[in-house]
């Protein structure tokens, strides 16, 4: 009997020893695992955003800067700026009293620009250019004001969350949160003893009302930790895992923790997690800019987003929000007149879909700088690691081009390029991304018809020719592919004969475009395109002169920067800086400019292609009122498939095609449809801005000459043009059809010329 006894306790000492030990190494196992997970998440008290963010070009205001003063309000405005009554005290306020414009700039660093939070003064005159000033009077070069949230990247998870500091927290929004959810957070270890009792108390009392009792900490583990499933080992788990975050980490960093990853609604098909991103999404609103009754919303929205929902549930969330009020009021947070006051105030929601904001705006950019990211990084890494990456875009070009392309008849996309560097930017795919994501921009490979003889001509000019070099423009049949004859015809079915080079382009006139082609050589011409920035497959036959082979949008928009910009061929790119979720910078992109067309050559090309707007293909431009310095090419494919106007002035470059994803005959044509388009974002892109001439650079020479021959014209010439050559390829000869003097105006009164 005694040994029974001995064994049974040796029994219950040995299954206690196991269940100790399991329980030890589970305890063990959840907290090196638990360890591993908020080690990523805490770092001095700062959560990770897993979610990546875009942001638009900064908008950067010097002497050069031309904006009129609603375009800068309106900059200000989407940038989430306050209206201030009287000067701006604090980061993100302005006051507008015409002409000056008063702001607190927010300040943010990039690689290539740092702009320190200040109080600036700018001035707004007559030709929309601005003076700046500090607080204290003295004039500053530049001011500059940082880029707009374009889009949040969540990835599968579809997961939005803001990173915020214990610092950033307002008092306010610490002291609701605390009253709603866990009054006694800074004198408990994790788990709440005193809340257990009330809890269990409360649920004899109210069987049909259950009350739980699990605190921040414990919310924060399961949250982060453990799965949703309600089982008493998860229960177990939850309160080990509170102890040891209690142990690990201080007060600050856990609330910290909690108010960067809790659930607080939907946005579309996206969580909203984070009382960051929440006051975003819900008020379009800052931390420090909210009032108490928002952020006693923002409290009582943790029970259930769902059931307190303000924008759906306006009246259920105001219940809920004056709960919390109350509470506060009973723990002595707030005053009898602070209660009164919150409380009786109509919950005023201001709703930020930045779903809504990408969809209408920058779907297409977003979509593109994703496509180029994934060729550097995986989708874990960027959906997951709460990169920051800055871009080209300017948003307010992105907007227009947006609005041009949603109000065409048929599909229709935009690349808008500084030539300068070949910064994009805005780029837009399609009328509406949500009905496809297909970028016409980037990735439709399109014939562009006429568009392509700027680069015929381009290469003949660097040959030796000029604009006043004479051609035939006659029916004519060559040798085609499988040894059959193509003649090419001109559009209009009319064919000019005689006519100087200026005019064969200024007219795009097919036939004269393919006799050059076929005097110069295919070799010739595609040389040309390549060093342009032409990749794309060519054809190796003379109706690679007519644009023939297959480009994209953005390849033969960024082909004529060097007409624009003197001679430099820039690469197009989207993407600036991209930085982890640490604020480390990972990639820096510069702009990238080569010398490829010698600058008397590439002026050349804009005086013709001004002609084209003058007089020429698109002065549908000119009878509409276009009345700023501009250049540019109309291209239209067979039975109107396909229509083009490549354009640029001296501050920007413009492509747009227009037609229809099924390569049907629509009867388009570039001068008819995609000019005017063109014309529209460009005349409203440029509002404001000088309407600056090129400049002409040195090695050109202008003189006058006989239309007919190309030479020097003489007084008794009756077509005399003024034309631009590269210095040493001018004319040294006169026109010998049209003598001078007497006999000349003889000759010409009797119809002898």
């Amino acid at each position: 009997m005694a040994r029974q006894k001995s064994r049974r306790k040796k029994g219950f000492a040995t299954t206690f020893l196991i269940l100790g030990s399991l329980l030890a190494a589970s305890s063990l196992i959840l907290i090196i695992y638990a360890n591993h997970r908020l080690s990523r998440l805490v770092a001095g008290g700062l959560g990770v955003s897993f979610s990546t963010k875009i942001y638009s070009a900064p908008t950067i205001i010097n002497s050069q800067t031309r904006l009129t003063a609603d375009q800068l309000l309106w900059r200000l405005e989407r940038l989430g700026y306050r209206w201030a009554e009287g000067d701006p005290m604090s980061k993100g306020e302005f006051r507008w009293q015409n002409p000056v414009l008063s702001v607190y700039l927010n300040g943010f660093e990039l690689p290539y620009i740092k702009q320190t939070p200040l109080l600036a003064h700018l001035r707004h005159h007559k030709d929309n250019s601005w003076t700046i000033n500090a607080e204290n009077g003295d004039a500053l070069q530049q001011t500059a004001l940082e880029g707009e949230l374009a889009a949040e990247l969540s990835g599968p998870h579809k997961i939005r969350r803001e990173p915020m500091a214990w610092r950033e927290i307002p008092e306010n929004l610490k002291l609701a949160v605390l009253a709603a959810e866990d009054k006694r957070f800074f004198k408990h270890w994790g788990v709440d003893p005193m809340a257990i009792l009330r809890a269990i108390w409360n649920n004899v009392k109210r069987p049909g009302k259950l009350q739980g009792a699990s605190t921040i900490t414990q919310q924060l583990a399961k949250n982060l930790l453990l799965s949703p499933k309600r089982t008493f080992r998860r229960k177990a788990a939850e309160i080990i895992l509170a102890f040891y975050l209690e142990l690990r980490y201080t007060k600050e960093e856990i609330l910290t923790l909690y108010l960067n990853h809790i659930y607080l609604g939907q946005d579309g098909s996206v969580s909203v997690a984070g009382i960051k991103a929440a006051a975003q999404y819900y008020f379009s609103k800052n931390l420090n800019n909210l009032t108490i009754e928002e952020c006693a919303v923002l409290a009582g929205l943790i029970r259930s987003p769902y059931r307190y929902d303000p924008i759906r549930r306006p009246q259920a969330a105001k219940t809920r929000r004056n709960q919390i009020l109350e509470a506060m009021h009973k723990e002595d947070l707030i005053d009898t007149d602070s209660l009164r006051e919150a409380a009786a105030k109509a919950i005023v929601i201001k709703p930020y879909s930045m779903t809504t904001e990408t969809q209408n705006e920058s779907a297409y950019f977003v979509a593109e700088t994703i496509r180029q990211l994934l060729e550097k990084y995986d989708e874990q890494e960027l959906f997951g690691h709460g990169l920051t990456i800055h871009v080209t875009m300017d948003q307010s070009l992105q907007a227009l081009a947006q609005q041009t392309a949603s109000l065409s008849r048929h599909q229709t996309a935009l690349a808008v390029l500084d030539h300068h560097t070949g910064s994009v930017l805005a780029l837009v795919g399609g009328k509406n991304y949500r009905q496809s994501q297909f970028n016409r921009a980037t990735q439709a490979l399109r014939q562009p018809g006429s568009a392509f003889k700027p680069f015929v001509y381009a290469a003949a000019f660097e040959e030796g020719l000029t604009p006043a070099t004479v051609i035939n423009d006659e029916r004519r049949k060559y040798p085609g592919r499988q040894k059959t004859l193509w003649e090419p015809k001109n559009y209009d079915g009319r064919y000019l004969g005689p006519v100087n080079l200026r005019q064969a382009l200024t007219l795009s006139l097919n036939a004269a475009t393919v006799e050059l082609a076929q005097k110069i050589g295919i070799r010739k011409i595609e040389a040309m395109a390549r060093r342009l920035g032409v990749r794309s497959p060519l054809t190796h036959d003379l109706s690679l002169a007519l644009g023939t082979s297959e480009l994209t949008l953005v390849e033969i928009t960024a082909a004529y920067a060097p007409f624009a910009n003197g001679g430099f061929r820039v690469k197009p790119y989207l993407i600036t800086a991209v930085y982890d979720a640490q604020g480390q910078i990972l990639e820096f992109i510069n702009f990238e400019r080569n010398p490829v067309l010698a600058p008397p050559l590439a002026y050349l090309m804009t005086s013709i292609l001004e002609d084209v707007i003058g007089q020429g293909t698109a002065k549908i431009l000119a009878q509409g009122g276009w009345d700023r310095p501009a250049a540019g090419k109309t291209g239209t494919t067979d039975e109107g498939r396909d229509a083009w106007f490549i354009g640029y002035t001296p501050q920007l470059l413009c492509g747009l095609w227009t037609g229809d994803d099924q390569n049907k005959i629509t009867g388009l044509s570039g001068a008819k449809d995609a000019a005017p388009l063109w014309a529209e974002f460009m005349s409203k892109a440029l509002a404001g801005k000088p309407k600056t001439k090129f400049s002409k650079p040195e090695g050109v020479v202008k003189i006058t000459i006989d239309a007919a021959t190309g030479l020097k014209a003489v007084s008794g010439c009756k077509d005399r043009r003024q034309e631009v050559f590269v210095a040493g390829t001018e004319p040294q000869g006169y026109c010998p059809l049209h003598k001078s003097g007497i006999s000349g105006w003889l000759q010409r009164l009797f119809g002898k010329e």
